[in-house]
């Protein structure tokens, strides 16, 4: 009679202590609420299934093209990409700078250059010139009719390299020369030998203090429309 009520003491005390443990321990999962535990059911109190993926292999990437070269056609091939690029960034490099030099060539395309430009170009010219009236080609024609032929042919001369720097075919720069000018546009042809009889005129009456004759000044005149076509056929 003495036993029989300790062993039921202990049974309620031990299923007590076990309840009390499976609360504590729902407490204790719960209490941070900010914190989840994948394998942990709150609401049926249980454990739940995780599901675990393979981690990401990056064994399936060949990274042996990254290695030094170590034999003579891969560094071969590493030139030639080096050269690749090279190339690329020039070529970027001069759209860029021919980019910031288009605008004057619109310009010139759609309603002349501007009066700025012009003036530029003109004191740019390889021998000085009066800038005041920027209209070369009307002032070749004015001392054309008045039978001043030197001036008209120094006006006709300054009219073609200015025509030239605007379509980009030359640069116009203080100190180049005009046997300079004539190399630059050595590729075209029938520009460079227009051009080339033009100067030579001039040179022979500006720096030779040549008499030029009507006839010759014509040969070069009556060319200009000419000269024109070609290079609006070269810049087009």
């Amino acid at each position: 009679m003495t036993i029989l009520p300790v062993i039921l003491s202990f049974s309620m005390l031990g299923a007590t202590d076990s309840e009390q443990s499976v609360v504590a321990g729902r407490e204790a999962l719960d209490q941070w609420w900010w914190r989840e535990y994948p394998w942990y059911d709150s609401d049926s109190d249980a454990v739940r299934r995780v599901d675990i993926y393979e981690p990401w292999d990056w064994d399936w990437l060949d990274w042996s093209w990254l290695s030094w070269p170590g034999s003579l056609m891969e560094w071969i091939a590493w030139i030639l990409i080096a050269v690749l690029l090279g190339l690329v960034i020039f070529l970027l490099v001069r759209a860029y700078l021919s980019g910031r030099r288009g605008g004057s060539v619109t310009t010139a395309k759609i309603g002349g250059p501007s009066e700025a430009d012009q003036r530029e170009r003109i004191e740019s010219l390889p021998f000085p010139i009066k800038a005041a009236n920027l209209d070369l080609l009307a002032e070749a024609r004015r001392y054309y009719r008045q039978a001043n032929y030197g001036d008209a042919i120094k006006y006709l001369f300054s009219y073609q390299l200015v025509k030239l720097d605007q379509h980009q075919m030359i640069r116009l720069t203080r100190g180049k020369t005009n046997r300079q000018y004539l190399r630059e546009i050595s590729r075209q042809g029938a520009i460079q030998s227009l051009l080339e009889r033009t100067m030579v005129t001039f040179e022979d009456f500006f720096f030779g203090n040549r008499v030029i004759g009507r006839e010759r000044f014509e040969w070069c005149w009556t060319r200009l429309e000419q000269f024109e076509t070609l290079v609006a056929e070269r810049a087009g």
